[in-house]
């Protein structure tokens, strides 16, 4: 053990509250993350800064136009420019090894907006660019912000899907097929790299623009519902701060549990919503 030399220029009582006060410091330190999240405008992206800086976080938004930068600023976050469209894994290691974040949280997604090739270039390659900049910069957590439903549509429905589940998911894919394509091909690929990823994958239902109740259902749940936006933004920063919660896939939508119990609840039992086949 090591002994401490108490110096008469440094009394003790003084030499405790440094000690204590380091302690104190260190705590902070360790509970504060840095986030890069790409697909910072969006409007859970907004939220999710606004809380997690109100928290005491320091959040990148990663976008690709410097333009958004005054709504950015207005919820405490930091912009950075690269778009996921234009730029190479090595580029965006580059720019994560600048960051340095503790997590990334992905977001992005094209919005339905320049069909196809669009969709294709940031919901599913631009996510494998991130993974492979992940590989480069050497940083394993990330959060991948998915959608309910997004599942195998030559596979059966998941045995826990109702009737009105599944007439609703055959309207949604119909409608947005391209869109689930692409984002379950970015799943798929993101739970082939479980060994060079700490993920969890977070599966809003249907968003709206409500204030959150601070209350959600989790889980293997019906899809036909709604949750705030606000609620996911929420559900999202305490997923990132449990790193127990990695390899969980988790659906959420608006329920009657408060989130943190009901997210701490469901990392402990470790069963996720959904099952990609690899």
């Amino acid at each position: 053990m090591y002994k401490f030399h108490i110096s008469p220029f440094f009394p003790e009582k003084f030499f405790l509250l440094y000690i204590t006060h380091r302690f104190f410091i260190q705590q902070v330190l360790e509970k504060m993350a840095i986030f890069a999240l790409f697909g910072g405008h969006g409007k859970v992206s907004l939220l999710f800064t606004k809380i997690a800086s109100e928290a005491g976080h320091v959040v990148y938004n990663v976008v690709r136009d410097y333009v958004q930068n005054e709504d950015i600023e207005k919820v405490n976050g930091r912009t950075k420019v690269c778009s996921l469209e234009k730029a190479s894994p090595l580029q965006i290691a580059e720019l994560l090894k600048e960051i340095m974040p503790d997590i990334i949280v992905f977001a992005a997604g094209s919005g339905g907006k320049g069909g196809v090739e669009r969709t294709k270039a940031v919901d599913y390659e631009g996510s494998v660019k991130v993974f492979d900049a992940m590989r480069i910069a050497r940083i394993r957590r990330l959060i991948m912000v998915s959608a309910i439903d997004n599942r195998d549509m030559n596979q059966p429905p998941p045995p826990h899907y109702k009737e009105a589940d599944v007439e609703l998911s055959l309207k949604i894919h119909k409608a947005i097929g391209t869109y689930y394509h692409y984002k379950y091909i970015a799943d798929q690929e993101l739970v082939r790299r479980s060994t060079d990823i700490d993920w969890t994958i977070v599966r809003p239902s249907g968003l709206t623009d409500e204030n959150s109740n601070g209350k959600i259902a989790i889980g293997k749940i019906s899809i036909n519902s709604m949750i705030s936006r606000e609620t996911v933004a929420r559900a999202i920063l305490l997923f990132a701060m449990d790193p127990q919660s990695k390899h969980l896939i988790a659906d959420i939508t608006d329920g009657d549990i408060p989130i943190h119990k009901a997210i701490s609840g469901f990392i402990i039992k470790g069963e996720s919503s959904y099952t990609y086949s690899v």
